[in-house]
């Protein structure tokens, strides 16, 4: 199959036939605000997975206002290979859990390494200004998890860079 044409398939279908269909999805470094980066894969955009604390602040008949508030740091620079970008990362397929849209239950995650960045900070509840990239940090280098954005309550999806 040649990319932009179309593919006929042609046969005989039986009950139980299947057709598995592969296609090639390389990670995909893309530079955002301030030279972040921010991370895709196919189609869709990866956010750090986030530990996650909900607390109930009202009922509203079938609704309710909930605050929720990050258990985990967050406030993470990820490392990029400047001639590899691709190999900064890995791509761990798993069994999709029963709400695929869940940090638990998502069947893809990407794994990567990144650094702390301490000055980065919360301001009014919220991360604070996203520094500019690339970033020179150093310091203990952390295994990180990204999930797709649509899986992520709270979401960090544009990391400063700090290169390798």
């Amino acid at each position: 199959v040649q990319p932009g044409t179309f593919f006929t398939l042609t046969r005989e279908w039986r009950p139980g036939d299947t057709v598995l269909l592969r296609i090639a999805m390389p990670v995909i470094v893309s530079h955002g605000y301030r030279n972040s980066v921010y991370v895709s894969r196919g189609p869709l955009v990866y956010s750090l997975a986030i530990g996650e604390k909900w607390k109930k602040l009202a009922d509203k008949g079938q609704t309710a206002d909930w605050e929720v508030t990050p258990t985990t740091a967050w406030n993470y620079g990820l490392i990029i290979n400047q001639h590899d970008p691709q190999s900064s990362f890995f791509v761990e397929i798993r069994h999709m859990g029963d709400q695929p849209f869940s940090p638990e239950g998502t069947p893809v995650e990407l794994k990567a390494k990144g650094i702390q960045i301490k000055d980065w900070k919360l301001v009014d509840n919220s991360a604070g200004p996203l520094p500019q990239s690339p970033l020179k940090a150093s310091g203990v280098q952390h295994d990180l998890t990204l999930i797709p954005y649509g899986a992520a309550k709270l979401r960090i999806t544009e990391f400063p860079e700090i290169p390798k």
